[in-house]
């Protein structure tokens, strides 16, 4: 009865420990099978990069929520259906970072911005925690370090946009980045003055 007991010990740890093993492993290789292959596309001095599974349509259509004066050519791109998707979510996304330095008067020279568009705030969340080891619930955020906003499609909007494109523009315009609270005002005065001339 003892090596009987002993023995459905042993086999229940060596289960155990199958599972284990090869349940990690399963689940390793379904999410490396679930993990999106990222798409770029650059323009003048914006470059997007979002998941091949992503919603450009729903990505576009976020992003023309509000309006502003632009010129005719800038509006054919990021509104004729004759240019692909890519293009004019690119062209609007331009368009919105010249607003803002129009909005700010600040030109910094040489600006490229990346941004890179989550599917949820989940995965953009779990991007934020592998940059910095903390737990954060942000719809966008800006590193100044690698001129790049990451934000989500469930997130995405102009308004947003455009105040992380005024982070942008205000981090690289002044030889010495500006304190917290102080670009936190300027990017919130871009967003709000977009519509206005």
């Amino acid at each position: 009865m003892k090596i009987r007991l002993f023995s459905l010990i042993v086999a229940g740890f060596v289960l155990a420990g199958c599972q284990a093993f090869f349940g990690d492993a399963a689940i390793n290789a379904s999410d490396e099978a679930e993990a999106p292959v990222w798409i770029s596309y650059k323009s003048n001095q914006v470059t997007i990069s979002y998941p091949s599974d992503i919603n450009l349509r729903r990505l576009e259509a976020r992003l023309r929520t509000r309006y502003f004066t632009v010129s005719a050519v800038e509006r054919d791109l990021f509104s004729n259906s004759d240019y692909q998707i890519e293009k004019r979510i690119s062209s609007r996304l331009e368009s919105i970072l010249l607003r803002a330095e129009q909005i700010l008067a600040m030109y910094p020279p040489y600006l490229e911005v990346k941004i890179k568009v989550f599917r949820n705030r989940r995965e953009l969340s779990q991007e934020y925690t592998s940059l910095f080891g903390a737990v954060e619930n942000y719809k966008s955020f800006y590193i100044y370090g690698q001129s790049t906003i990451y934000t989500s499609l469930q997130d995405i909007s102009d308004s947003v946009i455009s105040h992380e494109l005024a982070h942008a523009v205000i981090d690289n315009y002044f030889k010495v980045v500006p304190p917290e609270k102080t670009a936190e005002l300027m990017a919130t005065y871009v967003d709000s003055h977009l519509e206005r001339e």
